[in-house]
């Protein structure tokens, strides 16, 4: 995988846990281009003018939430992957996910140890 050719958006609006998770993916991902969105708002103009390769979005968002953002990704960039990644590990929020397109749902509480591999996984299938 040529990780120069790879974009990777992260949509957090906790300004501390998005500059964790930017520093997470450019160490396991060096070359690739890292977008940061604050919220979906951001996220979907971001997505109008490029089409990253894999979002990690937070469901929890001021606003919108990541559930509908989400939908809305995949509706302009159908061959993005979505790994949702929330503190609620609950069905009806696996479920959402799933329902609006997402392909994997990490919990915060196992970012570190689950994120990358995820987003590896998603890069390596292509989809």
């Amino acid at each position: 995988m040529n990780n120069d050719a790879v974009t990777i958006m992260v949509v957090e609006d906790h300004p501390a846990t998005l500059a964790g998770l930017l520093e997470l993916l450019e160490a396991a991902f060096p070359g690739c281009a890292l977008l940061a969105a604050e919220g979906a708002e951001r996220a979907l103009e971001l997505c109008r003018g490029a089409a990253p390769d894999v979002v990690i979005m937070d469901i929890a968002l001021s606003g919108m939430s990541g559930i509908e953002a989400t939908l809305r990704i995949k509706a302009l960039q159908p061959d993005t992957r979505v790994v949702m990644h929330s503190s609620y590990d609950m069905r009806v929020y696996r479920d959402g996910a799933a329902a609006a397109g997402a392909s994997a749902f990490v919990r915060k509480s196992k970012v570190a140890s689950e994120l990358v591999p995820v987003v590896a996984r998603l890069l390596s299938a292509g989809g």
